[in-house]
């Protein structure tokens, strides 16, 4: 899971299905990606730090499971 990631959808009032759009991939894709259950390939990491420039790539992919680094 990351929640940085979903936490700044929230924000900017980014959906799943939106955000998907963007990547060029799947909605329920994008869902299995969130969860951690498939792994970002980098051209859509490269995409997400567009959408959401001057958030530090480490926050945005912290992992839920990583103890400290989320939130």
């Amino acid at each position: 899971m990351y929640p940085n990631l979903e936490l700044e959808m929230f924000k900017q009032k980014i959906t799943g299905r939106e955000m998907a759009q963007r990547l060029g991939i799947g909605e329920s894709t994008m869902y299995k990606k969130l969860r951690g259950e498939f792994d970002f390939k980098l051209k859509e990491v490269e995409k997400i730090l567009d959408i959401f420039p001057g958030v530090d790539w480490r926050v945005l992919f912290a992992r839920a499971d990583e103890k400290g680094k989320a939130g």
